[in-house]
């Protein structure tokens, strides 16, 4: 499927291609089925040390990289999905707590241009390998001084077990964090613990809301996209009554063998039969249908 939504993106963001360090990236693909493509490339978005330093550190900051229309045109998405779901759009049937929204592509064609969007997808294919999907997308609102926060550090993608088996399975997938607002003091900062994502054997502090040693503070303006590994310890720090409501898409991207995110209610009528339908079967790959198994 070669609609406007999923191509628009992609077409805008050529302005920007040659801000960014690029490397080609082919995968060699071992298989005794016939029929089974044995190689593939693609154009990655981001350069060998970035992707290396991706690894090491689990996570890569892309600043202000949605931004002009595209960036209005999701930020009208969600802010069309919030008015739909709630009465009021201040928070006040949130008991002071976030909202966190998903299933977004069935709810609103306006969240289709990052279905293929290759800023991001090419990167998740350069550290996951070449058989990827979009496991969904969701939101986070936070909302100008909520009694409750949610602030401790945390990770996406928790699964580690002590003892580990002999054939274990490491937990690896990304989340796509696109701030549709500036990260600032008021606002509430991203803190990072970098390479946490690699102490598989280490105890979460579930209830830790303070500074940890050797964390990052990120800040950015909107448009900015964060992509974390599932594992990596992180914390949003508290909107301030001055600042003002911070909305974040969520894109998670996972090999495709990994189920889509168990979380939330799929609408009964949503967008994405017809799009999977109508799509192309590497589209379909990248929606869960088909692909390696």
């Amino acid at each position: 499927m070669e609609t406007k939504e999923l191509t628009s993106l992609n077409d805008l963001m050529q302005a920007k291609y040659d801000a960014y360090a690029h490397h080609t990236l082919s995968y060699h693909i071992l298989v005794n089925n016939e029929g089974q493509d044995r190689e593939r490339s693609f154009d990655v978005w981001a350069s060998q040390d970035e992707i290396e330093a991706f690894a090491r550190d689990g996570y890569l900051v892309r600043k202000a990289l949605i931004e002009g229309e595209p960036l209005e045109r999701l930020r009208r998405a969600l802010d069309e999905v919030e008015e739909a779901e709630f009465e009021t759009a201040d928070g006040s049937r949130l008991q002071g707590r976030d909202w966190i929204p998903r299933y977004l592509f069935e709810k609103h064609a306006g969240f289709h241009m990052l279905i293929k969007f290759e800023p991001l997808l090419s990167v998740a294919r350069a550290v996951l390998g070449p058989f990827v999907r979009i496991r969904q997308l969701a939101a986070r609102v936070s909302y100008p001084g909520q009694e409750v926060q949610f602030t401790r550090w945390h990770h996406h993608q928790p699964g580690m077990a002590e003892p580990t088996p002999p054939f274990f399975a490491f937990p690896h997938k990304l989340d796509c964090l696109i701030y549709l607002d500036e990260l600032n003091d008021a606002n509430g900062l991203l803190a990072v613990a970098p390479g946490t994502h690699l102490d598989a054997g280490e105890e979460l502090p579930l209830e830790e809301h303070g500074a940890l040693a050797g964390q990052e503070e990120i800040r950015a303006p909107a448009g900015t996209c964060v992509m974390l590994h599932g594992n990596l310890w992180h914390r949003a720090m508290p909107t301030g009554a001055e600042g003002k409501k911070r909305r974040v898409l969520i894109l998670s991207y996972g090999p495709t063998w990994m189920r889509s995110s168990p979380f939330g209610e799929k609408p009964e009528n949503g967008l994405m039969a017809k799009v999977i339908e109508e799509a192309d079967p590497a589209t379909q790959e990248l929606l869960g249908v088909g692909g390696y198994q």
